[in-house]
């Protein structure tokens, strides 16, 4: 009895601690903790504490993980006189950050046999952006230009209607002039996003021959949070945003809105047009999730958008457009049916749009141009995981129209019947072969296959190289089958073609990249392009002294190019990053460069934390030479206009204030670099703002 008595407690000894974040001092749930050598483990609970029991006297060394943190071996004496703590620190480069956009299945960011970039939400706020555009342009091989139709992005050489741009994975509809107003999209709630460059229509069929860019909003984890934050700056510029949280066992919900407005600007009070438009926008965003049970969740969400923008043209005419937005998924899902998991969705959409022509003197409307985009999406994804095979497909039913006094006929709609099915093949602990096929028949021009093949090797844990060819395409939109177009003040005429024919791609894809989790990393891609019957606008004649243009195929194009990111930091409060980016493109037919293609783009900045919280950085963006055609000169020398390059330096300090309250201040454009004609830039603009986040949180 005496023998067994001391056997029992020998070997009946328990622990217990809690884990915490060592930069804020808050409590980590669902760290993994493990007994080196035994097949004893457990995680943190939502108070970040845990428990081990069964434990032998003597010296043990726990093995303790978590997504985002360094791991770390720690030595405990058994028995411990005392509860444990343990102070995990963050990872400074987040390579086990969890991304979906590339294979459409959840993949560590390191383990995605597709090149992903990843910007995440914690660094948009250290910006001062108040919207998407404003945030990407930054970023290394994304270039944004901004007109009289929005604010667009190009991907390597892909111009912005080649890009799908979506929310939570929802398609973002409303382009006007094939061109998707980015700058639509204000930042609040936003998690992180995804970038996915080159040909993804394996995946997502049409839009998407040039990538993809996919915002994440943020799911609730804390049971009650109220955020508001609200700025103004030089221009007019009034941002403040509102949002409302909360989360229990099996519910969480989030309401939350935003207002934004500009006031334009002038950079010549000489003339009476204006470059830049004045603007009212405003957002509300609504999401709610039960977990039904164990293995089944319900979601629902929409997105609504309203916007005014107005611009002065010249002594007769101001220019105003009236936007407004609706979108929703209502979204089922399922685990361990078969072991797999199931997604069943409905998606909703509608896009108003009205382009007016306000005479100045009376007030009177001299042109409406009316426009209503409508999409409805079904669809059902699934994933299974057989052996070393990750498998994923499913079936989509689209449906879009378009209803506008400027297209012919008035109204268009078109019917896409899609299926993909892809395959993810663990070869070794080294080798990853991805293949994927999407089969899409549209009732305008048929049937279409995009296959991708991609290849991931891994030399050691911290680098990787990825290789990838795919086939995109793009269906012509509705505008530019069948909209016509006058614009009297700029002076120019564009007719649809309906003989267009779908575009398609090639695409090679090599990236290299290393790291190291607490210290740099380092990425290269380098990439091909081949575009087939790429729509563009062709020159036509000068009628009534308007020039006119028609909608039309190029036989043939290619742009290729190489980007190079670097991050590195210097201390773990002092990060240093640079990115540079080559592109080169030939247009087959005509024998000339691509329009508004710089060959050379930088960007870089340094963020320094101090230890009192104050959080401050510097950024730049460099733009080198681009030139545009004029098809209406009699040369080629004549028809190039070359624009000046230029460099734009941002800087940003946040600083932390009693009650849960950052404030913020900042200059954008230091160097006050402005262009009337191909900007638009309002030159150099301050800003300040307040950020309150209050909480009760479900981590104590």
């Amino acid at each position: 009895m005496l023998t067994a008595s001391f056997l029992l407690g020998e070997k009946g000894q328990i622990i217990s601690g809690i884990i915490e974040d060592t930069q804020t001092g808050l409590s980590l749930q669902d760290v993994n903790i493990l007994v080196l050598g035994e097949s004893i483990g457990t995680t943190t609970d939502e108070s970040g504490a845990f428990n081990l029991s069964g434990l032998i006297v003597g010296e043990i060394f726990l093995a303790v993980s978590h997504i985002g943190y360094e791991p770390q071996l720690v030595k405990v004496e058994i028995p411990a006189s005392s509860p444990i703590n343990i102070q995990l620190k963050p990872n400074l480069i987040q390579m086990d950050a969890i991304v979906t956009t590339g294979t459409r299945t959840e993949r560590y960011l390191s383990d995605v046999p597709v090149t992903t970039q990843v910007i995440k939400g914690d660094r948009l706020r250290e910006t001062g952006a108040a919207d998407i555009s404003q945030l990407i342009e930054e970023t290394t091989g994304i270039n944004v230009e901004e007109n009289q139709f929005g604010t667009g992005v190009n991907l390597m050489g892909f111009n912005t209607e080649h890009i799908l741009i979506m929310i939570d994975g929802m398609k973002v509809i409303g382009r006007v002039n094939g061109q998707l107003d980015i700058a639509q999209i204000p930042i609040e709630q936003i998690d992180r996003i995804e970038i996915v460059k080159g040909a993804t229509s394996a995946l997502y069929g049409s839009e998407a021959m040039g990538g993809v860019i996919n915002i994440f909003t943020r799911n609730p984890d804390k049971n009650w949070l109220l955020q508001s934050d609200g700025s103004f700056g030089a221009f007019g510029r009034v941002n403040q945003t509102l949002n409302l949280s909360r989360r229990t066992q099996n519910w969480q919900w989030s309401l939350g809105g935003s207002y934004r407005h500009f006031g334009g600007y002038d950079l010549d009070p000489k003339t009476i047009y204006e470059e830049g438009s004045d603007y009212e926008k405003t957002n509300f965003d609504f999401r709610v999730g039960n977990q039904l049970s164990k293995d089944s969740q319900l979601r629902f969400e929409s997105h609504l958008l309203t916007e005014e923008q107005n611009l002065i043209t010249s002594h007769v005419f101001t220019e105003r457009s009236l936007n407004q937005r609706y979108s929703g998924r209502i979204e089922y899902l399922h685990q361990n049916i078969f072991n797999a998991k199931l997604k069943s969705f409905f998606d909703f959409a509608t896009y108003d749009h009205r382009y007016d022509w306000i005479i100045r003197k009376s007030g009177n409307v001299k042109e409406a141009t009316k426009t209503t985009d409508n999409l409805s999406l079904v669809g059902f994804h699934f994933e299974k995981g057989l052996n070393r095979h990750g498998i994923n497909g499913g079936f989509e039913y689209n449906h879009e129209k378009i209803v506008s006094n400027k297209v012919s006929g008035n109204h268009r709609n078109s019917k896409i019947i899609s299926s993909f099915f892809q395959d993810e093949f663990s070869v070794n602990d080294q080798w990853t072969i991805l293949s994927g096929i999407r089969y899409d028949y549209h009732s305008i021009y048929g049937s279409h296959t995009s296959p991708k093949v991609a290849i991931m090797f891994k030399p050691e844990m911290i680098s990787r190289i990825r290789l990838s060819y795919g086939q995109g395409f793009r269906s012509p939109s509705f505008k530019e089958l069948y909209y016509t177009h006058s614009n009297i003040t700029v002076g120019y005429n564009v007719r649809g073609n309906e003989a267009l024919r779908p575009e398609t791609s090639h695409t090679i894809h090599l990236d290299i990249e290393r790291w190291h989790t607490r210290k740099y990393h380092a990425r290269v891609n380098i990439f091909y392009n081949q575009i087939k019957d790429m729509i563009d606008f062709k020159y036509d004649a000068m009628i009534e002294g308007i020039a006119t243009y028609s909608m039309a195929n190029l036989s043939q194009a290619w742009t290729r190019g190489m980007e190079l990111d670097f991050t590195y930091f210097i201390f773990e409060n002092t990060e240093l990053w640079l990115g540079y980016a080559f592109l080169d493109s030939w247009d087959e037919e005509q024998q000339k460069n691509l329009s508004m293609k710089a060959k050379h783009k930088g960007n870089g900045g340094i963020r320094y934390t101090f230890k009192n919280g104050v959080n401050t950085n510097l950024r730049f963006q460099y733009m080198g030479k681009r030139f545009y055609w004029d098809d209406t000169a009699a040369g080629v020398a004549d028809g190039q206009t070359w624009i000046d390059n230029y460099t734009i330096i941002n800087g940003h300090v946040s600083f932390p204030l009693p009650r849960n309250i950052r404030g913020y201040v900042g200059i954008k454009n230091l160097t006050d670099t402005v262009d009337p004609k191909w900007g638009p830039m309002p030159g150099r603009e301050w800003y300040a703002g307040l950020r309150i986040d209050l909480f009760e949180s479900n981590k104590q």
